[in-house]
């Protein structure tokens, strides 16, 4: 059995635009537990066998629409705490990136697109650092950017 090439957790990325012409993307500071979940929904249609109308049919899907949505979880910084709560109440979404940091070769590179701030929470007990949860949820389409 041949061995795979992993990615150690420290690789999945999350970045946030800041709106600027050209624009800059920066990970905010504290986030040690990042994920996405792609869905895509999809239409249920059964069809029937014409040559056997009393066969069982089978169900074919078509899709109907993808969405995204991206977590993290850490520790809040003081560093980031602007951000974070600036997206949060802006009503406007923001473009986001959220990938895999490595070569071409390995399969690296991001989904980009326009996302909203959906959920921050924030969470703190007494002899212990404040640690904040986000969630941002896509706003139309995320492309794929391989690496180069």
């Amino acid at each position: 059995m041949a061995k795979p090439t992993t990615f150690k957790g420290s690789k999945l990325y999350i970045s946030l635009g800041n709106g600027a012409t050209p624009e800059v993307f920066t990970a905010p500071c504290g986030i040690t537990s990042r994920g996405l979940a792609m869905t895509k929904d999809v239409t249920d249609v059964t069809v029937p066998d014409c040559d056997d109308p009393d066969a069982p049919s089978w169900v074919e899907r078509d899709v109907s629409s993808f969405s995204g949505e991206v977590s993290g979880s850490g520790i809040l910084a003081a560093e980031a705490w602007t951000t974070w709560r600036t997206a949060f109440l802006d009503t406007d979404a923001r473009n986001a990136r959220v990938g895999i940091e490595a070569p071409p070769a390995q399969h690296g590179g991001y989904f980009a697109g326009s996302m909203h701030l959906t959920s921050l929470n924030l969470t703190g007990d007494i002899g212990e650092k404040i640690s904040v949860t986000i969630t941002l949820q896509s706003n139309g389409e995320l492309v794929w950017v391989p690496s180069t």
